[in-house]
């Protein structure tokens, strides 16, 4: 009681005091009210569609029922509201930005993250149950699905040796690269055959590993690179696997990432047939047949090849049939050799199909049939032997079994390239510089005849030299035509060290040097190129690059002219028409000119017309030489355009036509040559074919005597 009244007291007191303040404040001025505080918070209401425990901004705020709501005053700004399930198996994070007051719904619906994490977690379960199926069945899958393979059901073998694959069955994985390395069963895939190969040789199946080393080794769906090649086929070899000692071998047949050894190539050989490998038995049988290693024996090689042949070997019966192709080892006999080539296709070996498609193109041992060589090489190309596809592609080509179509051949010789055969790339590269089956495209081509030079395919690298000297998809560059026709003269094309003795000739990308082209020249004239001995016929008849020789240049036209070279006919003539190097020979000039004009020679059509019109070698025969001059002049040898000109002026060999005259003066005249700029101003002074123009005739009398024509200027003396 006591301690209320005190309060009571105390509050009295303190408000008699404030009102005794506020009084007194009256009469100092007008009464200032405060102003209200701005409203900075708001109520979050929680919802959860399952029972759920909630946080805010970290700090946990309690339980919320299953449908229920809490509440919570914040101010503010961003707040984070974190909800979990009561099992603690789900939960929801979500940020709200409360910027107004009244009140702020955040709905958790837990339930569709709990339905999502249950479905995740059935399809785990099931793909775990899956992945275990596979790895417990893998091994009996396998075993059916090699059973079908051996069976040649590849398509219902595939499925199988997959989910053996998958389940972690690394011969499975070997095998199902084997599908997809030859197309048996599946579209032919070389990727999706390397991956697997690889998936199997780096798990220890050395199969995988030999069947990898092949792709190294041809280039065909990766970089080629001999060095890893020897590395696959030496621990595939280490492993046991033959097939590898096998390919091992032949990489030291060739010196490819490595030495050449022929005794470590025999040993292994040996080592495989000795094994039971059959190839290995039809590999020792080729060093037999090649001496490499061993004294040549060919009829021991026919015997090993057999071995390998009747042992199952679908390579040996290609060799086999190799053997009595060529007659070695045994009497030639296409007959057998058919026998053995469509054993060796009929047990999936590529290049046995491609070989008895040879023999059905060449008509050996069988009746022509192109039809039937495009069969065959079209199921080599299918199981990824690159030179069926290349066969195809030329009979496309060429329209040899079937209709001709470009953009097959290109596509065929794609593949080709693509599975490493240089040849294929080659000749893509022709399509493309040519623009047949698409669009012409000589960088492309480039692309393509550099894949092919630097794999050592010679043509490949003069046709490059080609594009380079004519500036073609890229700058002209004659240093470098120069290099790449020097490969390709080394390399053994002919036609490269033509083309880099016109270099030499000429003086285009280093010096001119004429006896360096000499010695070229002759190099591709005694390898049987016609035109290099018509160059060199040149240069013994100029003097250049050595003494100048008539004899000598007329026995290399002459090789020449035999040869088909048909301008070295035309310059035989020449020499025999002037009595170069012998006594002059009409006759003999006419026949050579015969020959060449014969042979679309032009040039040679335009020298037999002269003799015709001179009645050299024979009677004169104006009819003769007109026909020639106007076969000549029509094909841009336009220096007898003037002769064929003024034997229609004349009515030599036919009618008079002074149109005809004036047209052939007027093609000779605009290519250069001055006498037919002088017959020319003749028929305009005179008016003949043409309305008389003394002033036109002045012009072309004046270009005609200022070309060195002595006759123009006397008839310009005399118009003055």
């Amino acid at each position: 009681m006591r301690i209320g009244t005190f309060v009571s007291s105390v509050l009295a007191a303190v408000l008699i005091l404030g009102t005794g303040v506020v009084l007194g404040q009256q009469d100092e001025g007008p009464i200032l009210k405060p102003k209200p505080k701005p409203v900075t918070s708001a109520t979050l209401l929680i919802m959860c569609d399952l029972a759920c425990n909630w946080k805010l901004d970290g700090e946990p705020k309690g339980h919320i029922n299953a449908g229920g709501t809490a509440k919570a005053r914040v101010e503010f700004g961003q707040h984070v509201v974190v909800a979990t399930t009561e099992d603690g198996a789900d939960q929801i994070q979500q940020t709200s930005d409360i910027k107004a007051s009244g009140q702020t719904i955040i709905s958790i619906e837990l339930r569709s993250v709990r339905a999502v994490r249950l479905q995740v977690q059935q399809a785990a379960q099931e793909e775990a149950a899956r992945i275990q199926d596979l790895r417990d069945h893998a091994d009996e899958r396998f075993k059916e699905g090699q059973a079908l393979y051996d069976l040649k059901h590849y398509e219902d073998a595939r499925p199988l040796l997959q989910k053996a694959c998958d389940g972690g069955n690394m011969p499975g994985c070997a095998r199902l690269g084997h599908l997809y390395d030859y197309g048996q069963g599946v579209t032919q895939d070389s990727q999706q055959a390397i991956s697997l190969y690889q998936k199997a040789c780096e798990a220890g199946e050395f199969s995988g590993c030999a069947e990898l080393s092949g792709f190294y080794n041809n280039g065909a769906g990766v970089e080629q690179d001999f060095f890893q090649a020897r590395k696959l086929a030496q621990k595939a070899c280490d492993g046991e696997y033959m097939d590898g000692c096998v390919r091992l071998g032949y990489l030291y047949d060739s010196a490819k990432g490595g030495q050449q050894d022929y005794n470590q190539e025999r040993a292994l050989f040996q080592r495989a047939c000795d094994h039971g490998n059959m190839w290995g038995c039809s590999s020792l049988g080729y060093l037999y047949e090649t001496g490499h290693g061993v004294i040549q024996d060919y009829a021991q090689g026919r015997v090993l090849v057999q071995k390998g042949c009747d042992g199952g070997s679908a390579i040996g019966c290609a060799m086999l049939g190799a053997l009595y192709e060529a007659g070695q080892g045994v009497d030639k006999d296409y007959g057998h050799a058919r026998i053995y080539y469509q054993k060796a296709c009929d047990g999936e070996y590529g290049w046995g199909c491609v070989s008895l498609g040879n023999l059905y193109y060449s008509g050996h041992g069988v009746t022509q049939d192109y039809t039937q060589g495009r069969t065959l090489y079209k199921k080599a190309c299918d199981s990824g032997t690159s030179g069926g596809c290349t066969s195809l592609a030329s009979l496309y080509y060429s329209g040899k079994g079937g209709s001709q179509d470009f953009s097959r051949a290109r596509a065929f010789y794609q593949k080709a390239c693509d599975l490493g055969d240089v040849v294929g790339c080659s000749s893509l590269a022709t399509l493309y510089s040519n623009g047949q089956g698409g669009g012409q495209d000589f960088a492309l081509a480039r692309t393509f005849y550099q894949r092919a030079c630097n794999a050592g395919t010679p043509i490949a690298c003069t046709n490059l030299g080609n594009l380079y000297f004519g500036g073609q998809g890229g700058t002209q560059d004659y240093s470098q035509s120069r290099s790449l026709y020097e490969k390709a003269c080394e390399g053994g094309d002919l036609s490269g060290c033509t083309a880099l003795g016109t270099l030499y000739t000429n003086g285009q990308g280093g010096t001119q040097d004429y006896a360096q082209a000499r010695a070229l020249y002759k190099k591709a004239c005694d390898g049987g190129a016609m035109s290099a001995c018509t160059d060199l016929a040149n240069l013994y008849y100029g003097g250049q690059g050595g003494a100048q020789d008539y004899a000598q240049a007329i026995s290399t036209y002459r090789k020449a002219c035999d040869g088909g070279e048909m301008v070295a006919c035309t310059s035989l003539g020449n020499l025999n028409y002037n009595g170069q190097g012998g006594a002059k020979n009409y006759p003999q000039a006419r026949s050579l000119y015969q020959k060449a004009c014969d042979g679309g020679n032009l040039s040679g059509c335009a020298d037999l017309g002269n003799l015709y019109y001179s009645g050299r070698g024979a009677g004169k025969d104006y009819a003769q030489a007109r026909s020639l001059y106007e076969k000549a002049c029509s094909g841009g040898i336009t220096n007898v355009c003037s002769n064929l000109g003024w034997l229609y002026y004349k009515g030599q060999g036919g009618p008079k036509n002074y149109a005809l005259a004036r047209s052939s003066f007027e093609e000779a005249c605009n290519s250069g040559d001055m006498d037919g700029c002088n017959n020319l101003g003749w028929l305009y002074e005179h008016g003949d074919g043409v309305s008389q123009d003394y002033t036109q005739a002045r012009s072309l009398y004046q270009r005609a005597c200022d070309g060195g024509i002595k006759k123009a200027c006397e008839n310009l003396q005399l118009l003055h």
